[in-house]
């Protein structure tokens, strides 16, 4: 093994080894590796049972909320769709949007799914796939200058929590962490 792979095999376990320690130190050691920390850290901290969870558990709470987040931001599209004022452009959009939404859906419960069975690697694939599809509706909206996705700071946020998803699922594929269901 090259020196650097060596070097950034170390990183990955010196920042996946966590053990649950029945409070807030397991959130703030797991959400300070993530590119979003105070988000990871008001969500996690706010979610029930989140203090008694080790890592496997704090990324099955923030996938749920992902799904959470993801289903409300639908609703809201269908909501949006449903108002007689917007243009047809946008509403064009939207009908897109419902269907990345709808399918972003599915591929996030799809993840719930997976990481029930410890499947990380259909995790990642799956939740990648949930923000590629969030990603194009916001991107259908820049076919025409001077509009923008109305759920575009939503799909912000959806992507932020997703990226903390995607963290931790990576420290649960290195396997350096202890694993309670």
């Amino acid at each position: 093994m090259n020196p650097i792979s060596l070097a950034v095999a170390v990183l990955v376990v010196s920042l996946c080894s966590f053990q649950a320690q029945g409070d807030d130190d397991l959130i703030i050691k797991a959400c300070s590796k993530t590119s979003y920390n105070d988000l990871c850290k008001a969500i996690l901290q706010a979610a029930p049972n989140s203090n008694d969870a080790d890592l496997y558990g704090l990324t099955q709470i923030a996938l749920n909320i992902a799904a959470q987040n993801v289903t409300n931001i639908y609703q809201t599209i269908d909501k949006l769709q449903n108002d007689s004022s917007v243009d047809s452009f946008v509403d064009e959009c939207l009908t897109d949007c419902l269907e990345n939404y709808q399918d972003a859906t599915d591929q996030i419960e799809d993840s719930v799914t997976a990481l029930e069975f410890k499947a990380f690697n259909d995790v990642r694939t799956w939740v990648a796939a949930a923000m590629s599809d969030v990603a194009t509706c916001d991107l259908g909206f820049k076919d025409k200058p001077g509009y923008q996705s109305p759920v575009h700071q939503m799909s912000a946020v959806f992507d932020q929590i997703c990226s903390i998803v995607l963290t931790f699922n990576h420290c649960l594929i290195e396997g350096n962490v202890h694993l309670t269901s």
